[in-house]
């Protein structure tokens, strides 16, 4: 009978730790995780780790230096969850905390460290702005202070409780996704296409796939070129593109795939297809919902129907994208204005074909 008994009580045990997961563990495992999770840009789970680490009981277990530590890395999960004011808060907690410490800028990007030192700056009267910085994460943890003297008799006593950030509603834990989130945009464009003999406008769309680090985008757009000398015959452009993404930190990726023009007249048909390689840097320019890149690339190879059939390209492009969410956060619609120029040379040959465009996006995110 006692072993029946022993046997329903751990059956009934291993589902409830299975159901749990990330609910066990020590703090330094819950850190581990929640530093995962930040690094492959899962900001949503690193934030909830964070949160939960920063609170009873494995906050009882942490000093000061790991303290520090969560903070810096839960004030830029909610800086790019589109939360600033979570993020000024978290910020504002840590420099109290640690008023000689700032968020290492070989790990977090400088619109983080910029946001932190804007509120450590608005906090003069707790902050000493001479005061010597100390990357977090890098250097050593500095000496403990010594132990504050004993209260008078009759005073109050004193609290000693820990700096915590403020805990998120109910609501908003039970809205956290997992990390298994994917991420789907689709959009409808038109751009305006100029070569160094015609140019035109060309409509279609675009989407993207993201999972974690990797994101999958697609292009297609098509559209009529009219000669500029009005005596040539127009050109009929078909244009597509494939390309896959890692994302190596929220500001820096690369990418590469194949892209391909077909240009169509009454005399016949040129196709150029390039495999490019290109590295993308991406920064906020307005708080979370305005963000500018720059991106440049190398062709990998080019394709060409007309002898001798191959060569070389290069381009690059920079572009703005505006999330239109409510409180400047990223919600569902978003705009992105983007120009493009591109130069390939046939191998060996005078032909060179120079392209600039400025492509007018619009589309909807779906998680």
């Amino acid at each position: 009978m006692s072993a029946r008994v022993v046997l329903l009580v751990l059956l009934l045990a291993t589902p409830l730790r299975a159901q749990n997961g990330a609910g066990g563990g020590t703090a330094s495992e819950v850190m581990t995780g929640a530093v995962r999770a930040y690094q492959d840009l899962d900001f949503d789970t690193a934030a909830r780790l964070l949160r939960r680490l920063l609170t009873p009981p494995l906050a009882n277990g942490l000093d000061d230096a790991e303290r520090t530590r969560a903070l810096s890395y839960l004030g830029a999960a909610e800086h790019y969850r589109g939360r600033p004011d979570s993020a000024i808060a978290v910020f504002r907690r840590l420099a109290v905390l640690a008023p000689r410490d700032q968020p290492d800028t070989l790990i977090f990007p400088p619109e983080v460290t910029r946001l932190y030192d804007a509120v450590r700056s608005s906090m003069a009267d707790t902050v000493n702005p001479s005061t010597p910085l100390v990357a977090i994460d890098t250097a050593p943890p500095p000496p403990r202070p010594p132990p504050p003297p004993p209260p008078p008799p009759l005073a109050p006593p004193v609290s000693t409780s820990q700096v915590l950030p403020a805990p998120e509603p109910t609501a908003a834990r039970r809205a956290i996704p997992g990390p298994t989130r994917i991420t789907a945009t689709a959009a409808g464009l038109v751009s305006r296409v100029s070569t160094s003999s015609d140019a035109g406008t060309a409509a279609g769309f675009a989407g993207s796939v993201r999972f974690r680090r990797l994101e999958l985008d697609v292009r297609y757009a098509e559209g009529t070129l009219q000669p500029a000398d009005g005596n040539s015959e127009s050109r009929d452009l078909v244009e597509g593109a494939v390309a896959l993404r890692f994302v190596g930190t929220p500001w820096l990726s690369v990418e590469m795939g194949p892209h391909a023009r077909h240009y169509a007249t009454q005399s016949g048909a040129e196709r150029w297809l390039t495999w490019r390689l290109g590295a993308r840097l991406e920064t906020a320019i307005v708080g979370t919902s305005v963000r500018g890149y720059a991106m440049l690339w190398r062709g990998l190879g080019l394709e060409v129907n007309v002898p001798p059939g191959s060569g070389s390209a290069h381009g690059g492009e920079v572009g703005v994208t505006v999330d239109l969410g409510p409180g400047g956060g990223r919600g569902p619609l978003w705009v992105a204005l983007v120009y493009g120029i591109d130069q390939a040379q046939v191998q060996g040959a005078a032909r060179r074909e120079t392209v600039e465009t400025l492509t007018l996006t619009a589309g909807l995110r779906r998680r």
